[in-house]
């Protein structure tokens, strides 16, 4: 009985109320050209978006994972890595990179 109430918490965890939350970058980020590419951790109810704020001196950047769940919808018990990249004005160069969440260098 224990296991199957832990199956059924784990079917049901990243499928919330919470519909949208930032998360902080925990894997190293991957730059080719003006592209950024990060990995996440995404359910099955979830989809991951990587977006950039830049300036002359930093490119920070935030990590938004979104849940995507009709009510009663119960969400596939899985958790995979998924890339999840954005495309910078101009090259990352000698720019500190940065998380949002975190203020994390991630360079």
């Amino acid at each position: 009985m224990g296991l199957l109430v832990l199956v059924a918490g784990l079917a049901l965890s990243g499928c919330g109320t919470d519909p949208l939350v930032t998360r902080s970058i925990s894997r190293p980020v991957t730059i080719q050209g003006r592209t950024i590419t990060a990995t996440t951790e995404v359910g099955g109810c979830q989809s991951a978006r990587l977006t950039a704020d830049e300036s002359a001196k930093t490119v920070s950047l935030t990590l938004r994972v979104a849940t995507h769940r009709e009510k009663g919808e119960m969400c596939p018990a899985f958790i995979a890595l998924r890339p999840v990249s954005t495309t910078v004005r101009q090259p990352v160069g000698t720019r500190a990179l940065v998380d949002a969440s975190s203020g994390k260098r991630l360079n």
